[in-house]
């Protein structure tokens, strides 16, 4: 899986794991020269509070299946199209109850796949790169494409 590619699923959900609010992270900690945020950043998993899943195509039908673990709000979201934060997103999915649930196992096999972390990893890097950038006061940032690699 690749940050900010959109998927189709086997149901015929359409989704993508979203970067947009690191990059305005990065943005604003560049405008303003502040970059706490960067600094606390240590680990891939780090990063879940910055990403945001968009489902693109067949939010009904998976609203429906995972009817039971959806809150409001979030329906509300996936239904509009608009971000929802990923770990909200994961905890639509049980591990233990989605053997049978095509979306709930082909989402857990994305994010638990090689690749996901591989991304997540180049990720991590290039906002060590921007935090470096930031501390010397180069004043030019070197340009991060912060999706896929």
């Amino acid at each position: 899986m690749c940050l900010d590619k959109i998927y189709k699923l086997r149901t015929g959900v359409s989704l993508k794991v979203s970067t947009i609010a690191l990059q305005e992270l990065i943005a604003n900690a560049i405008r303003k020269r502040k970059f706490p945020e960067l600094h606390d950043m240590r680990s891939t998993s780090d990063l879940y509070d910055y990403l945001s899943v968009v489902v693109c195509d067949g939010a009904e039908g998976l609203i429906e299946r995972r009817q039971r673990w959806i809150e409001k709000p979030i329906q509300a979201d996936l239904i509009a199209g608009r971000p929802v934060s990923f770990r909200s997103f994961c905890n639509l999915f049980w591990r233990n109850l989605d053997e049978d649930d095509p979306d709930g196992d082909e989402w857990q096999k994305m994010i638990a796949s090689d690749q996901f972390y591989f991304q997540l990893t180049i990720l991590l890097n290039k906002l060590r790169i921007a935090e470096r950038s930031l501390q010397d006061h180069k004043g030019v940032l070197p340009e991060l494409s912060l999706g896929s690699a």
